[in-house]
């Protein structure tokens, strides 16, 4: 299986200080994966820089000079406490987003069977003109328009398993039934950002084409599975994609510390398994994965090995 793990220098030289999302997630990450062997079994690509025009496919002109004036300037955060930035943030946000798109051409055009993307800044918080939540550009919203736009392709799914609802994610495709956007993510009403209720299902042409199904804090992994097998599954196959695409988020682990689930690794291999048999019988097999959250590293290494073992595996 050739699977495909996207990772560059310039993500470390995004430097949040002491911020939970910081360069040592993909340390430990690129450490795990080396300890374990894996990383031997993979195919290890650097990506690009994504260009202006690519970015503007879903962001503002003036968001994306508004991120590059802010690096130059020397300021320390953007629009919110929660978006720290150094002189070498938009480098690496630019670089995450041309990294995703490489993936998601690689795979769509069959050289590489699926890929895992460790970048940063994550990016399923970000809205079309602003940075919050710790990201800057969609990444996992970037490559869903290009592969609907640019690649032809007629039913993407993004799957978001990140304890946080993916705001950003939905707003840019709730009105369209190309893209399937589905969330688990922890109740709203005691998690960041505050949206992702049930009875946001999508507007007009793209009504029930947003899936979402919040959790109450301390669900654990059987409660979690049930609800994704009688729930989520259903829908799924009922869409039938032609690409899969995942906002990989670990932090609805119960070591994390930003989140209130209580998930352990074996959660995320079943989701994992579940996602790319989905692929495999309904995309020929097209799937990538995107890190967004995931803060105790212990837990985030772990399971983003096991995550990856999944995809490069010929036996599930």
């Amino acid at each position: 299986m050739k699977t495909g793990f996207y990772t560059n220098p310039i993500y470390m030289k995004h430097d949040t200080g002491s911020h939970p999302e910081n360069a040592n997630r993909l340390r430990v990450i690129q450490e795990k994966i080396k300890s374990d062997g894996l990383i031997e079994k993979l195919q290890i690509q650097l990506g690009r820089s994504a260009s202006s025009k690519e970015i503007q496919m879903l962001h503002t002109e003036k968001m994306i000079s508004e991120i590059e004036f802010a690096c130059n300037s020397g300021a320390k955060t953007l629009y919110t406490p929660d978006c720290v930035i150094s002189p070498q943030t938009y480098s690496a946000a630019l670089h995450a987003v041309g990294s995703v798109l490489d993936a998601a051409l690689e795979v769509a055009e069959r050289r590489l069977d699926n890929a895992f993307c460790a970048v940063r800044p994550p990016g399923h918080h970000a809205e079309y003109n602003l940075a919050m939540g710790f990201c800057f550009f969609n990444n996992i919203a970037l490559a869903a328009e290009f592969l609907t736009r640019k690649m032809g392709f007629k039913r993407v799914l993004i799957f978001d398993f990140d304890v946080h609802h993916g705001n950003g994610t939905q707003h840019f495709f709730e009105e369209r039934s190309d893209v399937f956007f589905v969330s688990i993510h922890q109740d709203p009403r005691s998690c960041y950002p505050g949206t992702g209720f049930s009875n946001e299902r999508g507007i007009s042409a793209g009504l029930g084409y947003t899936l979402n199904i919040p959790v109450l804090p301390g669900l654990e992994d059987e409660e979690y599975l049930r609800i994704f097998h009688t729930q989520v599954k259903p829908k799924l196959n009922e869409f039938n994609p032609d690409f899969v695409l995942v906002s990989a988020g670990f932090d609805a682990h119960r070591d994390d510390p930003l989140a209130s689930l209580k998930l352990t690794e074996k959660t995320f291999i079943e989701l994992t398994k579940e996602l790319k048999i989905l692929a495999d019988h309904n995309a020929g097999g097209r799937i990538i994965s995107l890190l967004e959250g995931g803060y105790d590293l212990n837990a985030l290494s772990t399971c983003v090995l096991e995550h990856i073992r999944v995809f490069q595996s010929e036996d599930i």
